[in-house]
């Protein structure tokens, strides 16, 4: 597989990146243990080499799985995780109103030693904040945190996983090395917000939900059917609504292409050369033959790209 550079890292990542919040098994639906090892011992095998979870997918469980999967092979991937949601979100985040976070420093230093013994590793190398609010990155002691477990050796490189102003915002307030953020046919905004200062900087960018969390390729009766636990299913109708004129435009430019919705979701994402990885999610072992395939180039030209974007 293609590899990219992370931002001003000195590191190359897999174009495609697997999501791990499936193999969590709380809020996607249940998978034994042993069938997601088998999961993301296909996909590493198949060429992907970046894998992204965090302390809240199962509490845990997709880190625990990771690790063990992964262990003969800790060399040859990069591991992402994230802190920042309290134990015991991860498949009730429907039933709240607000999801409770922590980042107070003792809690991201607590958190990324057990995440570390879940992964079996002695290093995390992409280390995140989960979803901070903007409030949070105003403050300097998370960050501070960060660099200290850096300078300690337990990650490589840090930063935050959230919308694109508050990516932006860590980047320019405290130069974070790496930002996760939302970054898709229905949401490009990160293009405009985010996309200019990792440049400048030299931060990398993970580009995650490129399927908009299913509003792109979902149809009703797709979202019905789905597990009853799953959580796309509880999807704010209004942007599920507010989506449909992108995912229109998605499937116009899929059809005149040829190939399938989900092709030209990820070649929309890695058309933009200031994306290091696309983050995608698998569920299933015949998932991976597809996904890494869109994952290789030619991308969507600039054309193609301004056809997607909404008109002002």
């Amino acid at each position: 597989m293609l590899h990219r550079n992370l931002g001003g890292a000195g590191a190359a990542i897999s174009a495609l990146t697997m999501g791990c919040w499936e193999i969590g098994g709380l809020a996607w639906g249940p998978m034994p243990a042993p069938a997601a090892v088998e999961l993301v011992t296909a996909a590493a095998d198949a060429g992907v080499a970046a894998f992204d979870t965090a302390e809240a997918y199962g509490n845990g469980r997709s880190e625990v799985i990771l690790g063990q999967a992964l262990r003969d092979r800790r060399g040859q991937v990069i591991f992402i995780s994230k802190t920042g949601y309290l134990p015991g979100v991860d498949g009730a985040q429907m039933l709240l109103d607000s999801q409770p976070q922590d980042f107070a420093p003792s809690s991201i230093r607590r958190a990324c030693e057990l995440s570390r013994q879940r992964l079996q590793t002695d290093v995390i190398d992409v280390y995140l904040l989960h979803d901070p609010p903007m409030a949070a990155v105003m403050e300097e002691a998370p960050f501070a945190e960060l660099r200290r477990l850096q300078d300690r050796g337990k990650i490589r490189w840090w930063g935050v996983s959230s919308s694109p102003p508050v990516a932006a915002e860590a980047i320019r307030r405290w130069g974070a090395q790496v930002v996760e953020t939302p970054f898709n046919a229905a949401s490009p905004q990160a293009a405009d917000v985010v996309f200019p200062l990792a440049r400048a900087h030299g931060a990398g960018v993970l580009a995650r939900s490129p399927f908009a969390s299913g509003n792109l390729t979902l149809s009703a009766d797709d979202r019905a059917a789905l597990y009853a636990g799953d959580w796309r299913r509880f999807h704010d109708p209004q942007r599920v609504a507010a989506d449909a004129a992108a995912a229109r435009r998605l499937a116009d430019l899929a059809d005149a292409r040829d190939e399938p919705l989900t092709d030209t979701a990820i070649k929309f994402v890695l058309g933009h050369p200031d994306v290091s990885t696309c983050i995608v999610g698998l569920s299933a072992i015949p998932e991976i033959a597809p996904n890494t395939r869109a994952a290789e180039p030619p991308y969507l030209d600039a054309a193609e790209i301004a056809r997607l974007r909404p008109t002002p």
